[in-house]
């Protein structure tokens, strides 16, 4: 492998050619608190030639060269550039405009025009919206990446406006005074002495062979400590294991980026790496995040059809995995719905050690490999157990649920027949009853659930718990998780009126309503007028256990104890 290193100023390396941010790459993903730190460090507070670490490239052609490492900051540059060439249009000043736009844009050997930084994930938002230099407006749909980008530009904007506040109104103003044609004025002054800082950041500038290397160096520099991620290094081996055959269509990346999209809508951090360590998980065998990486080289080895059959799966498998994230967002058929509130309910629960298991359940009942009723059992049962294992008891596991689930999944990913389901619910069954807590542990920590305006912690789990005592449907009440209230017998206003604020916030003192019987009817009636109202409208007291028209702490206590009991003993597993 040959390297040459040298130090460079950025305007002599955008003078080199052309920089294409290659397909192995992440996309464009700073935070604006990285693109203010990036800001302040070469524009507020630069030294002259600033040193802003090293950028390595490849050649494929020249002039052309693959960014193998320091996109994110050639590409902030870039904004700012471009951020800069507004500045001087805005003000009339087209010749200095146009000087700083060859570092954006500029002629090549066939005398057309070409972007010097080329980022193919983000078209056509950055080439039209920040680089071009007539600002041509397409409609285009703005996804992550194209939003992060706007942020950073629309941010490097408003910092060049608060370090020359006189640019403010005369951006505003459409018109371009003749006023400024004079390069001596302290606006135009201000602006080029930001253009020279920029320009004359220092960096070392590393060149490799071929793209080959480029993957190498890719993996060996996240294994020296830089900022890449499982999916990074995941993405960056199966496009150099599927090399694209064809200069029109690049397979490879394009079902990456459709696996990529399908998570557009989730805004977890870390959506992607996760799925990638539950798919692992439901399919190959129990690792972690941090060791997926080698798992995956180790099962590609250099065989392209392993490569080629993993993107494949991911892409099929990653429409269960949103399912089960965002339930509410999925269509459902109307015998499913069960399957809908089932996994709600474990995202109120905020577990994760069932997800390989769960991710596998929906793959074989979609590939009808498992029935309808045998997915809503399982489910039932997984549900149930979290409820009292992580929402109630709060129980930490040693890793071995999760080790338990991503075997259970590997098995019922390799079933050919529903017969061969029955002995994998089993184990499941088994294992679960051997890990739930006792009922004198549910009922402890079931007593200290409480909730008042400002005690909040356990709100979502006291409207399920609650929820799920009662019927769907009881005498035409509605009894619908999204509509109801969390409603205290004991009003609130009666802390230190004759109760505690204990009793008042604990479970046994409250019922779920709709909002019309909680704000119209109930209010801040007493207890024994509430309970009189709630079987006017024939609520459904006993589900609800509540079996006294007398209400004091003695008996918010015992109702506490008797929810308990009745709710773990009634817990299907």
């Amino acid at each position: 492998m040959k390297i040459e290193a040298n130090d460079k100023e950025i305007q002599d390396i955008f003078s080199l050619g052309y920089f294409k941010i290659p397909r192995f790459q992440r996309p464009y993903s700073w935070e604006v608190d990285e693109v203010e730190s990036f800001w302040n460090d070469v524009v507020k507070e630069n030294p002259e030639n600033y040193f802003i670490g090293s950028m390595v490239v490849y050649q494929s052609k020249k002039p052309y060269f693959g960014i193998v490492d320091g996109q994110q900051r050639l590409t902030t540059i870039t904004l700012i550039l471009s951020a800069l060439r507004n500045a001087f249009l805005k003000i009339g000043e087209n010749n200095l405009a146009r000087g700083i736009h060859k570092y954006i844009e500029k002629a090549n050997i066939d005398n057309e025009d070409e972007f010097v930084l080329r980022a193919e994930t983000s078209f056509p938002y950055l080439q039209s919206y920040i680089q071009s230099f007539d600002g041509l407006k397409l409609n285009c749909e703005v996804g992550s990446e194209e939003l992060k980008l706007k942020k950073a530009f629309d941010f490097i904007t408003k910092k060049l406006i608060e370090s020359i506040p006189e640019l403010s109104s005369l951006i505003d103003n459409q018109s371009q005074p003749s006023l400024f044609t004079n390069h001596d004025t302290a606006i135009v002054q201000q602006l080029k002495a930001i253009r020279d800082k920029v320009l004359s950041l220092k960096l070392v500038f590393i060149q490799l062979e071929n793209e080959e290397d480029a993957y190498l160096i890719f993996e060996t520099l996240n294994a020296r400590g830089k900022d890449l991620t499982t999916p990074d290094l995941v993405k960056n081996l199966l496009l150099k294991k599927l090399q694209s055959k064809s200069i029109a269509l690049d397979k490879a990346k394009e079902a990456w980026n459709t696996l990529t999209k399908q998570f557009d809508g989730i805004s977890d951090l870390d959506v992607l790496g996760a799925y990638l360590l539950h798919y692992w998980m439901s399919k190959f065998e129990y690792t972690s995040d941090k060791a997926l990486f080698s798992k995956v080289k180790l099962h590609l080895k250099n065989d392209e059809s392993k490569a080629n059959a993993l993107i494949i799966d991911l892409n099929e498998s990653a429409s269960h995995y949103c399912r089960m994230l965002k339930p509410e967002s999925a269509v459902w058929k109307k015998e499913e719905r069960d399957i809908k509130r089932l996994l709600e309910s474990l995202n109120i629960f905020k577990v994760k050690q069932q997800s390989s298991f769960v991710l596998s359940l929906l793959r074989a009942y979609y590939s009808q490999k498992i029935s309808l009723k045998n997915l809503k059992t399982t489910l039932i049962k997984i549900v149930n157990f979290h409820y009292c294992f992580n929402a109630i008891t709060k129980q930490r596991s040693s890793g071995s649920i999760a080790t338990k689930y991503s075997s259970l999944a590997i098995r019922l990913s390799e079933i050919e027949d529903k017969n061969d389901f029955q002995p994998i619910l089993n184990d499941l069954t088994n294992f679960l009853r051997t890990k739930r807590p006792e009922e004198d542990e549910f009922v402890v920590k079931f007593s200290e659930l409480q909730y008042l305006s400002n005690i909040t912690k356990f709100k979502s789990i006291i409207r399920y718990t609650l929820n799920n005592m009662l019927p769907t449907a009881e005498n035409g009440l509605d009894i619908n998780l999204n509509n109801m209230t969390i409603e205290h017998i004991i009003p609130q206003s009666f802390i230190g009126n004759g109760f505690k604020e204990e009793a008042v916030a604990s479970i046994g003192n409250l019922i779920l309503t709709s909002e019309d019987v909680n704000s119209n009817m109930l209010a801040n009636k007493s207890p024994v007028e509430k309970i009189k109202l709630l079987k006017s409208i024939s609520y459904p007291l006993e589900k609800a256990v509540i079996n006294s028209d007398d209400w004091s702490t003695e008996t918010v206590n015992k109702r506490t104890k008797e929810m308990a009991s009745k709710i773990y003993n009634e817990l299907i597993i």
